[in-house]
C-alpha cells in the first residue's frame, strides 16, 4: 500500500480549502482581489462559476480551518496546502486563487496570483507543488469544464493562462484549456488526445 494520506483525504482537503477561499473573496481584505477581476471584466458570477477565491494574508487562517475540520498536519502538508518552516503555515497568503481541477471536477491544486506590492514572494504566480494528486505535466486548467465539448467537437483550444481560459469560455469558446505554470508537453497532449479519441492508428 502507498504510504501517506489517502487520495480521498487529499481531495477532500482541497474541497474544504476551495470553499474557504471562495468565501474569503467576499471579505473586506479581498478588495484588491475583486478589483483585479473587475478590471479584467470578470464579475461575481464569473468568479463563482470558476470557483475563484482569496487566500487571507494571515498566514495560518486556512491551517486553523482545516484543523477544525479534523485534517491532520500530515494531510494538509501532503496536499500542498500547508508548508513547514519554523512551524506550519498556509502555502498561499494574500493571493487571488484559481482552483485547478481534474477532469472529474475534483479540486487537486491551486494557482495563486500576486496582487499586493508588499508580497514577499516576487513570483507573479505560485502553483501547488507536485503532490500525490497534482502532477503539473498532466494537469490542464479548465479540463473539467471543457472535456465534454472537446470530445463532442473534436477540437481543443490551448491558451496561456487562467484568465485566458475564463475569457474564452465566457465568450463561447468552451474547448479552451491551459497549462498550469509549465510548458505544454507530451503528457498534456496525451490527456487531450484521449478526450479527442485521437489514436495513432487513425492519426492523419
Amino acid at each position: 500500500r502507498p504510504r501517506g494520506p489517502q487520495r480521498a483525504r487529499l481531495v477532500e482537503a482541497h474541497k474544504v480549502a476551495q470553499e474557504f477561499y471562495a468565501d474569503a473573496l467576499g471579505s473586506p481584505d479581498a478588495v484588491a482581489a475583486r478589483r483585479f477581476l473587475g478590471e479584467r471584466g470578470f464579475d461575481q458570477a464569473a468568479a463563482e462559476q470558476f470557483g475563484i477565491g482569496f487566500a487571507p494574508r494571515d498566514g495560518e487562517s486556512l491551517l486553523r480551518h482545516l484543523r477544525q475540520r479534523r485534517f491532520t498536519d500530515e494531510e494538509t502538508v501532503a496536499a500542498g496546502l500547508v508548508a513547514i518552516g519554523r512551524s506550519a503555515y498556509d502555502r498561499f497568503r494574500g493571493r487571488l486563487l484559481w482552483p485547478i481541477r481534474d477532469s472529474s471536477g475534483d479540486t487537486i491544486g491551486f494557482g495563486a496570483r500576486r496582487i499586493f506590492d508588499d508580497d514577499r514572494i516576487e513570483a507573479k504566480y505560485l502553483n501547488t507543488p507536485e503532490t500525490p494528486i497534482y502532477k503539473k505535466s498532466h494537469v490542464l486548467y479548465g479540463i473539467d469544464l471543457a472535456r465534454r465539448v472537446i470530445a463532442r467537437s473534436s477540437q481543443a483550444v490551448v491558451v496561456e493562462g487562467y484568465t485566458d481560459v475564463m475569457a474564452a469560455h465566457l465568450s463561447g469558446v468552451k474547448t479552451a484549456v491551459a497549462t498550469c505554470g509549465t510548458a505544454f508537453g507530451e503528457d498534456h497532449s496525451r490527456v487531450l488526445r484521449r478526450l479527442l479519441q485521437d489514436h495513432d492508428e487513425f492519426r492523419g
